[in-house]
């Protein structure tokens, strides 16, 4: 292993960085061209993590006698404990800052999966399974295991000697890898500068602010401090100490790759005190390995993204989920901080979080990681540092130290939380309830379409020219297709008083594919089967559902989306809502319908007992004070209540078969059929539907159309140009 508080690695490195991140900003969106190298380099530093991790807890734990194992657990658990407590009371109080979240727009049934997905991370019960799918929890177990049987083992000489050699392979491999830092890191940094979404990372700014301020004071302060006081070394000399391994570990954002560093400072300080022996380099190496299992404090701060992405996505965490946040996180925590995206999804899942969560994360990690690993890498040298010396002797963790880290953490975060608590409604404004009404047809699609929108429907809508067929769309030139009003977020008017929607935008695709104008032309649901028998209109792209009646009646396309059925109930009374049974057998509610002909008869046949009242459209609920809720299908309630602050989508369990969204087209027109089914194929296959379903149902910011800004073309060009 190189020597890198003599070499230059750590300079070149860091100059690296910078010239990365300068480059990054000067070219823009062009720097993306260096993204592979910069993945490349980071998978290759990966290569060697689970080999090391394994064969590092099989040797380091399988080759301690029995005895000498259980008084390392014994010098080492306070240890832990103390570094939990701190880290879950930093995270927590930091927490505290974010104000509790506003009533939800969504509550989905309960899910009895949270077990059986926590059950899979932790025990090995196919450890190539485990390997595969990145299960570091259930990794470890399995490794842990094996180790605790090894010790049992009389003859285990051979073994761990292999167990060895494969480790310090493991090290050469980093060793090698590291000489290529310098360029992996300028390809990571330029790639990341020059494509990271500004406007993403300042609507989060203040998280990310909490998460780098929790991180470094955790890091660089309460526990360097608390280690100073337990070992023989100033709070200076620790950090110069650590220094290397942490200047790594940043440049390359993997904590992993500061442990070959650590063992070798932890071997310094044993030096100098008197207890260097076989018997220390032992319980170094079985110190770090469970260290880096058990000691990921940076990933541990997924819990502090889980708490702002609750009040960011409106959902409200109950006492028990805050209860068992920091066990659930504990046990997903493990591993390097790209396997914390892992854990975002699975705890996510548990709290009933959107899927839109784990990209809101990884939008973040661009520059929370940094925090993220130097803090993992601290807490695995507290404890290989302190559970080595207060093994042999040379340090004792007193009460009164914790609790005085304890005390400062609680005076530095607790006095900010107070803070953030005055000036909550500045730091955070209430999450938008117009985000739905904020959304637009992409321009591109725009200019590509010769689009006329009537705003009304004819009273003497007249029929079509020629038959709504394939080819006679073609020679009529132009596509006639019918749209809903206020049917959210399928087609409906925006703030700004367009047409949009989901279904609007497939109307654009679909008469750009048939190179033919477009006219969109509002509906009546009373009549629109019989518009389309008579030939009115080519298709209805409405967020139209799949029935029996127009299956025999008309031409009916694939299913393009499935959804439940959901009930739109003011917030303060949406838990009432969560059984369907409990719902269907209350007497006395009032619940109103979509003037649909097939929500109408849907909810009599649900809830029988309940008076029903139909609305011209859902935009009356509000001044419908007697109304106890409303039916729509899930993403169409949602996306209401998204627009809407009080009101909350409920959906009820076992309410049955879901919805099918499809699109209607007269009888006679099989060939367009065809075509239409076809063209869903087709966009289904290419990304195109899963995009789509992205920016209008899910929330998924669209990616811009413009470059990024840069200094090339923004400032160097014009300079030269006189503009």
């Amino acid at each position: 292993m190189p020597d890198v508080k003599q070499s230059r690695l750590p300079i070149y490195i860091l100059a690296s960085a910078v010239i990365g991140t300068i480059t990054g900003i000067t070219i823009g969106d062009k720097a993306g061209i260096l993204e592979p190298i910069g993945l490349a380099y980071s998978k290759m530093l990966e290569i060697a993590v689970f080999p090391y991790l394994v064969c590092s807890l099989l040797v380091g734990l399988g080759g301690l006698p029995r005895a000498r194992a259980a008084r390392l657990l014994k010098a080492s658990w306070g240890v832990y404990g103390a570094l939990w407590l701190l880290t879950f009371l930093a995270i927590f109080l930091l927490g505290a800052f974010i104000p509790a979240a506003p009533p939800p727009a969504v509550l989905l049934p309960g899910s009895d999966g949270a077990l059986s997905g926590i059950l899979d991370l932790v025990i090995p019960a196919n450890i190539a399974v485990a390997l595969d799918r990145n299960f570091v929890p259930a990794i470890v177990v399995f490794a842990l295991l094996y180790a605790i049987a090894i010790q049992e083992l009389p003859q285990k000489a051979t073994l761990l000697e292999s167990m060895e050699a494969l480790r310090k392979a493991s090290v050469v491999i980093w060793n090698w890898i590291v000489y290529f830092a310098p360029v992996g890191v300028f390809a990571l940094f330029a790639a990341t500068a020059g494509t990271v979404n500004a406007a993403a990372a300042g609507s989060l700014a203040v998280y990310i602010a909490l998460f780098l301020f929790g991180t470094v004071v955790l890091g660089f302060i309460i526990l360097p401090w608390l280690l100073s006081r337990l070992l023989p070394q100033s709070y200076g000399e620790i950090l110069a100490e650590l220094r290397p391994a942490l200047i790594l570990a940043l440049v390359t954002t993997l904590s992993v790759a500061a442990l070959p560093f650590i063992q070798k400072a932890a071997e310094e300080l044993c030096r100098r005190e008197g207890v260097e022996s076989e018997e220390s380099g032992d319980v170094i190496k079985a110190s770090l390995s469970v260290a880096y299992v058990l000691s990921q404090l940076g990933n541990y701060f997924v819990a502090l993204f889980l708490i702002f992405a609750a009040y960011h996505q409106r959902v409200t965490l109950d006492t028990a989920q805050w209860l068992v946040l920091p066990f659930m996180t504990l046990l997903s925590g493990i591993g390097s901080p790209s396997a914390s995206v892992d854990a975002v999804a699975f705890l996510a899942q548990w709290l009933h979080l959107p899927s839109s969560t784990v990209n809101l994360y990884v939008e973040t990690m661009t520059i929370t990681r940094y925090g993220q690993v130097a803090l993992s890498v601290m807490g695995f040298a507290f404890v290989t540092f302190a559970a080595t010396l207060i093994y042999f002797g040379k340090a004792r963790l007193r009460l009164r130290l914790v609790l005085g880290a304890a005390a400062m953490t609680v005076a530095v975060f607790g006095t900010l939380a107070l803070g953030g608590r005055l000036y909550a409604d500045k730091l955070f404004p209430a999450p938008s309830d117009v985000a739905i009404m904020a959304r637009t047809l992409d321009r591109d699609l725009v200019r590509q379409v010769d689009a006329t929108v009537l705003r009304e429907r004819p009273a003497d809508l007249a029929s079509l020219d020629g038959a709504a067929t394939f080819d006679g769309i073609k020679r009529r030139g132009r596509l006639r297709v019918g749209y809903g009003r206020d049917i959210v977020p399928f087609s409906y008017f925006n703030g700004a008083g367009d047409l949009v929607g989901y279904d609007v935008a497939a109307a654009y695709r679909l008469a750009r594919d048939l190179r033919v104008a477009l006219d969109l032309v509002p509906i009546d649901w009373a009549s629109v089967e019989e518009d389309l028998i008579a030939g009115r209109y080519d298709i209805v792209m409405a967020g139209a559902y799949a029935t029996p009646d127009r299956l025999r009646r008309l031409g009916v396309s694939d299913f393009y989306l499935a959804n439940p059925l959901a009930l739109i109930v003011p917030s303060a009374r949406a838990s009432q809502f969560r059984s369907y049974e409990a719902v269907a057998q209350t007497t006395g509610l009032t619940l109103a319908v979509f003037r649909d002909p097939v929500l109408g008869p849907l909810v009599q046949s649900l809830f029988p007992k309940a008076r029903i009242v139909e609305l011209a459209s859902y935009d009356e609920l509000p001044a419908r004070t007697e109304v106890d809720a409303a039916l729509w299908t899930e993403d169409q309630a949602v996306a209401w209540t998204q627009a809407r602050s009080g009101y909350t989508a409920v959906v009820p369990a076992d309410t049955g078969a879901p919805l099918l969204f499809t699109y209607l087209m007269p009888p006679a027109s099989a060939d367009m059929l065809r075509y239409v089914n076809l063209w869903l194929q087709f966009e289904a296959g290419s990304g195109v539907r899963e995009g789509a379903l992205g920016y209008w149902v899910k929330g998924v910011p669209r990616r811009g159309n413009e470059p990024r800004w840069n200094l090339i073309d923004n400032v160097i060009v014009p300079m030269f140009r006189g503009t």
